[in-house]
Order: structure tokens, then sequence, then C-alpha cells
């Protein structure tokens, strides 16, 4: 009984050389500004990534641009069983994490496409930071399906923080830091507001 038990638990797995290659697909997709739907509440419960993590899994070369900066592609972004086959070594717990990708019945990846935060990158310009970032949704095929272009803002109070406490010629480390934390905030704010919809 115990012997069946487990084997009835096993979990799937499959070859992360197949991730590889719908990631592939996926990463070199052209993505058109218009003439797709907007992604609605339903494609923004379907398991996602940043667009960085996604190259990763291409096994591409990620851009050293500060649009893919690890601040602005938070870890939490990404779907459990990315980050499995992103950082983990373990060839079953790869295989299981690969089984589960190609199961999705689809995807979706946030690329940051503007950053316009000075502060937060430590450059003396006073404003309120804002970034410009699409949701790209993908079919379990690699087709692009729907896409939604939308703006996170640093909050308000603490950008005005962030400007008075900014009297020196250089910006403070910790105040830059305490910017591009609150941006991750505001940006899985804005994600779970589009989860449960309007």
């Amino acid at each position: 009984m115990v012997a069946l038990a487990a084997c009835g638990s096993k979990k799937p797995e499959a070859d992360p050389a197949k991730v590889k290659a719908l990631a592939s697909t996926m990463a070199k997709s052209s993505v058109p500004f218009a003439g797709l739907r907007a992604c609605a509440a339903a494609d923004f419960q379907q398991p996602s990534m940043s667009q960085p993590s996604l190259l990763r899994l291409a096994q591409e070369e990620v851009p050293a641009t500060s649009e893919r900066l690890p601040w602005m592609n938070p870890p939490e972004l990404d779907a459990p069983y990315v980050r499995t086959l992103i950082d983990s070594t373990d060839v079953k717990l790869r295989r299981q994490a690969a089984a589960e990708f190609l199961a999705a019945k689809a995807y979706i990846v946030y690329r940051v496409d503007l950053l316009d935060v000075p502060l937060a990158l430590e450059i003396k310009e006073l404003k309120r930071g804002a970034v410009g970032i699409r949701a790209i949704g993908f079919d379990r095929g690699g087709e692009v399906i729907c896409v939604k272009q939308f703006t996170v803002q640093n909050d308000k109070e603490k950008s005005e923080w962030a400007m008075k406490s900014s009297d020196k010629a250089v910006v403070d480390p910790a105040i830059a830091q305490a910017l591009r934390e609150d941006l991750k905030v505001q940006l899985l704010a804005k994600l779970e507001q589009f989860r449960t919809g309007p």
C-alpha cells in the first residue's frame, strides 16, 4: 500500500531542453503595439516571469541595461518552477519543474521598456520615479496572445521624502535603495490588482 501511494504521488518529469526551446520561441516573438487584445485578469493569473528570466530559460544573454536590473525584475515575478529551472542544479527537480512549465496553458512575461527613476539610480534629478512596463501574454506554443502597457510610479510621499532628503551633490545610496524597494512594492501591488480585475 505504501509503495502504491508513493508511486501515485510521483511528480511528472520532462526534458528541460523543451523549456529552452519554448522560451527561445517566446523571447524571439515580435510584440506589436496594436492589433492584440489587452491582457485581462485571467491572463494575469497564468504563470509569470520577468523578461530576464525568460532569456535565462532560453539560455540567451541578458542585456546589461538598466531595464534589466534585478531590482526592477524581482524574483517574485517568477513562478516557483521558473526559479527552479534557473537556480537549481538538481536534475530531478529541474525535470519536475520542466513538466510543470510545459503543462501551463499560457504564460505572462513582464518586460521593462522604460526606466525613468533617476534617484533610484543614484542620479541627482529631483523627480518622481516612473517605470514603463509591458505585460505580454503567450499561449502554450509561444505565440503572443495579448499585451498590456502600464506604468509603475514611486509612492508620492516616498518620492517627496527622497527629494527633500537629497540635499547633497551625491544621492545617498540608502535613499536610492528605499526607492528601489518601493518600486517593487508598487509593482507587485499593481499586478495583484490586475489579477483580481476591476
